[in-house]
């Protein structure tokens, strides 16, 4: 095969020692591969580097748990479970159904809760926070029974949206308030010395009562204190 001079090209090759040497560091390679797969790391060891890691990031071994060691940070509160909601509805309502002023009270379970509501006339007029004689003897009694279990109680007060409602208070807000601390004042006073979480609800919930109930009925229930026992414990 000839060529032209202007067509003549060069082709140089890899010198040998270049591919002696790729050589030499694949095996050292393959080598040091071999070498560590049958290492075994001392556990020891292992275990000391996995809690100097852990400590520098404030996490558990287990990588999920929080570990805060500040004094500011907030404690892990643990809630003890209590009667179930299904045996102290059964107990309750048996019990309201043979008293004469709070027969017509409402027992419910709502989730995990039993709600006792005290509503009417029976317990508070109209724009009035004063429970009468009959109602107080009434959740006196009530406080008795409800004194002999363990379960976190809230006592919730309400009011109705009319006009004349909360006329004589500064809100209808501190009319429920009012109301919800007589009926507290009330389970104190037979002998129930657990804490009770009170709060003051206003009209807010209006709107959840049944809308195809009468006006009448609806504010009726409206004037109401809700006893809200909880499946935990009371909280200390």
């Amino acid at each position: 095969m000839e060529y032209h001079d202007e067509e003549r090209r060069t082709v140089e090759k890899a010198p040998i020692w270049l591919v002696t040497f790729g050589d030499v560091v694949a095996l050292l390679l393959t080598f040091f591969v071999m070498l560590f797969a049958t290492t075994n790391i001392p556990s020891e060891n292992w275990e000391a580097v996995v809690g100097t890691m852990s400590d520098s990031l404030r996490f558990s071994r287990a990588g999920r748990t929080p570990n805060p060691d500040s004094e500011n940070a907030i404690p892990v509160v643990e809630l003890k479970a209590a009667l179930p909601s299904e045996y102290l509805t059964a107990v309750l309502r048996d019990h309201l159904s043979q008293d004469d002023v709070l027969k017509d009270a409402i027992v419910r379970q709502q989730d995990s809760r039993v709600v006792i509501s005290l509503f009417g006339d029976a317990v508070f007029g109209a724009g009035n926070a004063d429970l009468n004689e009959a109602a107080s003897e009434a959740i006196y009694r009530l406080g008795g029974v409800i004194a002999n279990v363990g379960n976190q109680l809230e006592v919730l007060g309400h009011a109705d949206p009319s006009v004349l409602e909360g006329a004589d208070f500064k809100s209808n807000w501190m009319l429920s308030l009012d109301r919800a601390m007589a009926v507290a004042k009330e389970l104190r006073a037979s002998g129930y010395r657990r804490n009770i979480i009170v709060l003051g609800l206003g009209d807010s919930r209006y709107t959840h009562l049944n809308v195809e109930l009468s006006e009448a009925r609806r504010l009726e229930l409206a004037r109401r204190v809700d006893l809200v026992l909880h499946d935990t414990a009371e909280e200390r």
